[in-house]
């Protein structure tokens, strides 16, 4: 794919046991879109838990460290976390009982999709997620028959290593996982995911399409995801976007990586997703 190819890989920093040099990096290159995007997912989750009346189950697709079920069970920022790991250097011990001592958010939990094994293993031993699965959903024939039945599937920073192909799978494993699965809609989950400008989402539509669902670029303005690790990265990405006819004036011309946020419902329930677009655009106010 050829929006990866302007991207610096950070794959490295994904295969330790704890978060330090994750957050190291990110902090370093002022990667702070999960607090720009936990109000958006906080907005749809409380959405659903006053529908719903229960407990609300997210999948976090690319979820590495745990970061999303961090910031959002636990009501914490980017910061919070450098805190805390970056100065102390916690133990696994020592970082449970870090978030056991914090006011938790009961009505939320997670479980968690990412290829790194120890990434996923921290956060189910300091109880971040109920289960992590190891698995990379752009394979041909998936390892894993299914998937913890979810009412939101979020994915912050990921899309773009995944693709179409991943969200077929998810789809399929669906499809298998609720046996009414065309009879009522409100046993599908809902998705909500941002996407950096660089990349075409028109195969992730289409399949989006394909299974039934309504998928919508929301009118929040651009999020800032990081800085450009280098200059080669900045001009390879913006001569990317102008031949895309995308204009970078207010975005990545200051230096950063920018991104869309999409959500997606059953498109049975399309007017509750535009109320719910709406509902959420009103937290960023």
């Amino acid at each position: 794919m050829e929006e990866l190819e302007v991207k610096k890989d950070f794959t490295n920093i994904y295969t330790k046991k704890f978060p330090d040099a994750y957050l190291k990096e990110m902090k370093k290159l002022d990667y702070r879109i999960p607090d720009k995007t936990k109000p958006l997912y906080m907005s749809l989750a409380k959405q659903l838990y006053k529908k719903f009346s229960r407990v609300i189950k997210i999948l976090d697709i690319g979820s590495s460290y745990g970061i999303n079920a961090a910031l959002m069970k636990y009501d914490l920022k980017m910061s919070d976390l450098d805190e805390f790991f970056l100065k102390t250097s916690p133990s696994k011990e020592q970082t449970k009982q870090f978030f056991e001592e914090l006011p938790t958010d009961n009505t939320l939990s997670f479980n968690q999709i990412d290829i790194s094994e120890p990434a996923l293993t921290f956060s189910e031993d300091v109880k971040l997620c109920k289960k992590g699965i190891c698995v990379n959903l752009e394979t041909g024939n998936l390892p894993i028959k299914e998937i913890p039945r979810s009412d939101m599937i979020i994915a912050t920073g990921c899309i773009g290593y995944i693709g179409y192909k991943a969200f077929s799978n998810l789809f399929e494993l669906i499809k298998k996982q609720q046996s009414n699965f065309s009879s009522n809609p409100n046993q599908w989950p809902i998705f909500a995911f941002s996407v950096l400008r660089i990349f075409d989402m028109e195969k992730i539509k289409k399949t989006f399409d394909e299974y039934g669902y309504s998928i919508i670029k929301s009118d929040i303005k651009p999020i800032r995801q990081r800085r450009f690790s280098d200059l080669d990265e900045q001009y390879k990405t913006l001569s990317l976007l102008h031949d895309n006819n995308l204009d970078t004036d207010e975005f990545e011309d200051d230096g950063h990586f920018y991104a869309d946020f999409y959500i997606a419902s059953p498109k049975k329930l399309e007017s509750q997703l535009i109320t719910m677009s709406k509902n959420m655009k009103m937290c960023t106010n």
